[in-house]
């Protein structure tokens, strides 16, 4: 007889309580809120460290430029200083400016004098329009010869210029004609034929002594000096700066105007537009001094602030004492503080992310330190800021000639 097997009642199958789902729940909650504050922390990492690269390279790119022109200043006319050094730009300029300027030149530089002479390299202190240091760069591309030339008496015309030779003069050259503490800038005419020094010029084409004058910025009378004048004069005397088109000198400005931009303006309006050009964002502040070599040895033994004589107005104001100072200019050092454009929170209550002040050139003498206040109106130190500086040789003076 076959034994029976109860049925026994099918099991419950239990699920979560109620209880373990909650706290399930809030593990699930720490962890993902730990998960946010990690991503947070580093996100804020991210954008602090590309903010800070924004600028390193916008400041990177300025230095660039900067040392780019001051480098080459005085090129063209270092080895004529002491005829040349000094004298009054005289211009005519496209869009009816000349120079000296009628008007305020634009921003950030309407504080700047209106008349410039010829020189390597002038700091105007505090005199952008946001109250730091302006830089003028001066030189020339011609990369000819660079000596100047002995005009002639009686070799200037009403258009044009008799020469020993012409070599290396091309059609658009931008020629300075100086005498007697004065130079009148002018052009060759595009009609001069190409001869020896011109790529263009068949083999052995000898150079005429002729330069005849025309284009955009030949003028027959600058606001100090004419050809007129020159025509009279037994001291002139003539050198090639570069070409308009092709080959343009560097006579400019640099300093820092509104929204914490690095601005240029060229002097001589070669894009036909009395505006200042954008050169970098992130430029709170720009700063420099000079390099001096003041016994004449080609060795820089003192650095000088541009306060007092050595300010911008007192170098260009074309005395004997004050060309003596700015050939002693053979080094710039330019100094700059950079903002990050990111606003970022307090490090702790109170504690702003940026120190109350920056220090410029401290491992220079007094009074050459700067020291730049952070804590003043217009400032955010919940912004990195950051210090760049490069000192900079000026070569062609540092190779002059004795004279």
């Amino acid at each position: 007889m076959k034994s029976v097997r109860p049925i026994s009642a099918p099991k419950r199958h239990r699920g979560f309580s109620l209880i373990e789902l909650m706290v399930g729940v809030g593990i699930g909650l720490v962890i993902t809120l730990a998960v946010f504050q990690v991503l947070t922390a580093s996100e804020a990492r991210k954008r602090t460290s590309t903010g800070l690269n924004d600028a390193s390279q916008s400041g990177n790119y300025a230095l660039y430029v900067l040392d780019r022109m001051l480098r080459s200043a005085g090129t063209g006319y270092s080895q004529g200083w002491a005829t040349v050094g000094g004298c009054r730009l005289n211009a005519a300029l496209p869009g009816g400016e000349s120079l000296p300027r009628v008007g305020p030149l634009p921003a950030p530089f309407t504080a700047i004098p209106q008349t410039f002479r010829l020189a390597p390299v002038v700091i105007f202190r505090g005199a952008s329009d946001t109250g730091t240091d302006v830089i003028m760069v001066m030189s020339g591309a011609t990369g000819y010869g660079e000596v100047l030339t002995n005009v002639p008496a009686g070799g200037v015309a009403a258009t044009q210029v008799a020469l020993p030779n012409t070599i290396g003069y091309r059609a658009g050259d931008l020629v300075m004609l100086a005498s007697g503490g004065e130079c009148l800038l002018s052009q060759v005419d595009a009609a001069k034929p190409a001869c020896a020094g011109d790529p263009a010029a068949p083999l052995g084409t000898a150079c005429g002594p002729i330069l005849p004058l025309g284009g955009t910025y030949y003028t027959p009378a600058g606001a100090n000096l004419s050809l007129a004048t020159l025509a009279l004069q037994s001291d002139v005397s003539a050198f090639s700066i570069g070409n308009a088109t092709t080959n343009p000198p560097q006579f400019g400005l640099i300093g820092v105007g509104a929204d914490s931009t690095l601005f240029a303006h060229n002097l001589l309006l070669f894009n036909g537009v009395n505006a200042s050009e954008p050169l970098a964002e992130g430029v709170r502040e720009l700063h420099a001094v000079y390099g001096l070599d003041t016994n004449d040895d080609g060795i820089l033994d003192a650095w000088q602030s541009p306060t007092a004589l050595w300010d911008g107005p007192a170098l260009m104001d074309g005395s004997a004492a004050s060309n003596a100072r700015l050939r002693q200019i053979v080094a710039v050092r330019v100094g700059m503080v950079l903002r990050s454009s990111l606003v970022e929170r307090e490090l702790e209550p109170g504690v702003p992310v940026a120190p109350a002040n920056l220090q410029l050139f401290s491992d220079l003498p007094a009074p050459n330190p700067i020291t730049v206040d952070l804590t003043r109106a217009g400032e955010n130190r919940n912004q990195r800021h950051r210090t760049v500086e490069i000192t900079v040789p000026l070569r062609n003076f540092l190779m002059r000639t004795t004279s």
